[in-house]
């Protein structure tokens, strides 16, 4: 199995459509429909935001691509230390859930 988490920069130092077009790409090549695959997704600015959990889409794509579309840009500045998000990070907050 492939788990996968996403850290997207959604401050406004980037361009928030770029970063979203990207996303929703690599998520296609990532096959979600495989029930092999699990993609997460957190994102940050001023603070982290746990957005998609890895067990939420399991062979799901479509589902995922419609929840990434709804991921507001935070704007903000780019806080680079939250974007230092550690494995026990993810969970304790509940992004990675080990139900396999």
């Amino acid at each position: 199995m492939l788990d996968a988490v996403l850290v997207l920069d959604l401050s406004n130092s980037v361009e928030y459509d770029i970063i979203m077009d990207f996303t929703r790409a690599l998520s296609i090549g990532l096959h979600i429909n495989s029930d092999a695959v699990r993609v997460g997704v957190v994102a940050f600015s001023d603070n982290v935001f746990h957005v998609i959990n890895l067990d939420q889409f399991i062979g799901q794509q479509r589902n995922f691509i419609e929840a990434l579309n709804i991921i507001p840009h935070h704007r903000g500045k780019t806080n680079i230390q939250v974007s230092g998000i550690t494995r026990d990070d993810i969970l304790l907050n509940g992004l990675l859930n080990h139900s396999s």
